[in-house]
């Protein structure tokens, strides 16, 4: 990535990183530029093109959330505290996820210090190298996935004004109609639940069972 001071300087502020629930890595490049009496064009002056601007606010995004000193003695807590804190820059930032990549990772700064942290956490483990790397791109990819469904949401939202649960209440008719027979007996259970999908919920519970699973199988 090639960057140079003056677009560091103009992206440490980032008004528009702290107000982007609902945007795209695209509009918070347009909302930081306006936000700053800025032409977009000219954030792209300062790095070799769009990729490399979408990767120095990721850097940035992640920046807004530094890991804690000292760092937890065990190696759960450690894990957790990396993951909660990806969570919180996906949950602040929901265009985050989606615009990483996990085959073609970005090199942030920011980013690979949660790296270092998980494979510090593990090094007394008696894991290789390898299999503690594993652990830490299990954990993120985890965490991403979940966080995928913030952006989704946020997008959904914007563009047609209905929030999810909205959505749901206007599918009551085709669910009632999909479980009315014999085929479904346990889903109908669920259906007849006022039941609030709650992903922040539902990430504690996917990290608690990762974490417990990944207990039973370090050396």
């Amino acid at each position: 990535m090639q960057e140079d001071g003056q677009c560091v300087q103009v992206l440490a502020p980032a008004p528009g990183l702290d107000e982007d629930v609902a945007a795209g890595a695209q509009e918070v490049a347009l909302r930081i530029a306006a936000e700053l009496g800025m032409p977009t064009m000219s954030l792209y002056q300062h790095v070799s093109g769009k990729d490399d601007l979408v990767t120095l606010m990721i850097d940035r995004a992640f920046a807004e959330q530094p890991l804690p000193e000292p760092a937890p003695s065990d190696w759960r807590g450690a894990l957790e505290a990396t993951a909660r804190l990806q969570w919180a820059v996906f949950r602040r930032h929901p265009w985050v996820a989606p615009a990483m990549s996990l085959t073609r990772p970005q090199l942030l700064p920011s980013a690979v210090r949660h790296t270092e942290w998980v494979l510090a956490a593990l090094d007394d483990r008696g894991l290789t190298p390898a299999a503690s790397f594993d652990v830490h791109v299990m954990l993120f990819s985890y965490v991403r996935g979940m966080a995928v469904n913030l952006d989704a949401e946020a997008q959904a939202e914007a563009e047609s004004g209905v929030t999810a649960d909205e959505w749901m209440d206007a599918q009551a008719g085709a669910l009632a109609s999909l479980t009315e027979g014999e085929d479904f007996p346990h889903f109908r259970r669920v259906t007849e639940l006022d039941y609030d999908l709650d992903l922040d919920a539902l990430f504690e519970l996917g990290l608690r069972c990762l974490l417990d699973g990944l207990r039973g199988a370090l050396p």
